[in-house]
């Protein structure tokens, strides 16, 4: 081979090499993008879940010194994941400043009681008997009243499951044409090359020796695809953080460590059986059925 034929087959090498990391790089970025969705769904959904509070409307013969212990009680509830206690003279000074003007003071009287708002566990807004537990709390001697949206909360829950199953079903669809685009790339590659490992099995060497090299070749390439799609994903949770702070609650550490292991085990296996399969399957075709 003259070394303007060695020069050009090394650029063709080059070449295809480099579009295959384009195209892995890419696909594994989407990938891992669409992993911390799904995976940070289930956090979103209880973040929204545990901002729905009971507001506990006590009773105005409440003694002071047991407000304390009313409010301990409530945090230590198993439905409760916080618990804040609102006297009758902070609400008082809210509602001043909401309506501008000293109601108290025209009225001679604060008319409004002490309150305590209970963030409540996301499973119990999930799953809860809601109605129940109002019950429950209004047997309480202190406790004269409990305010929530039950129907608000019943279209809320109604949403994060058609929201939740709507990304699932994406992310299937998305992963297949990832995995399905991954094993063209390295297909196309192997294809290139047919005529050189049937020229390989003729001079009789092994398919364990020909498939060999080209297996860790494509390993290779997947890890590089991998190193850089992680960069691109690390890339764009520092942008969403740096402008859309609540993007944090996507971008946590757990789901990161979880997506891109996912995407180093795709960038491996894939890849790997991509090539394997390919080259098992040209070694199999006679000699006249390689130009077809």
């Amino acid at each position: 081979m003259s070394s303007k034929e060695q020069k050009f087959t090394t650029r063709r090498v080059r070449s295809s090499y480099l579009s295959v990391i384009i195209s892995m790089t890419l696909v594994l970025f989407v990938t891992g993008v669409l992993g911390h969705l799904v995976l940070s769904a289930k956090d979103l959904a209880e973040a929204v879940r545990e901002n729905f509070t009971f507001t506990l409307v006590l009773d105005e013969k409440v003694p002071e010194e047991e407000l304390k212990t009313i409010l301990n009680a409530q945090k230590l509830a198993p439905y409760a994941k916080s618990a804040t206690l609102i006297t009758k003279d902070v609400a008082a000074e809210e509602l001043q400043e909401d309506l501008g003007e000293d109601f108290v003071q025209f009225l001679g009287y604060n008319p409004l009681s002490h309150t305590i708002d209970v963030n409540l566990k996301s499973e119990v807004v999930a799953n809860g008997d809601l109605e129940q537990l109002s019950e429950e709390l209004k047997s309480d001697e202190y406790i004269q009243d409990v305010l929530y949206d039950p129907d608000l909360i019943g279209l809320v829950n109604e949403n994060i499951e058609k929201i939740t199953m709507l990304l699932i079903g994406i992310s299937l669809v998305l992963l297949t044409v990832a995995l399905a685009l991954i094993n063209s790339s390295i297909r196309l590659t192997i294809y290139s090359k047919r005529f050189l490992l049937k020229t390989m099995q003729l001079v009789g060497a092994k398919s364990g020796f020909i498939r060999r090299p080209y297996v860790w070749t494509s390993v290779l390439l997947g890890l590089l695809s991998a190193i850089m799609s992680i960069a691109l994903l690390f890339a764009l949770g520092h942008g969403l953080k740096s402008y859309f702070p609540a993007a944090s609650s996507i971008f946590t550490t757990e789901t990161t460590v979880l997506v891109l292991s996912g995407v180093v085990l795709l960038s491996i296996l894939v890849p790997g059986l991509s090539t394997t399969i390919a080259i098992r399957r040209y070694l199999k075709l006679k000699t006249n059925e390689l130009y077809y």
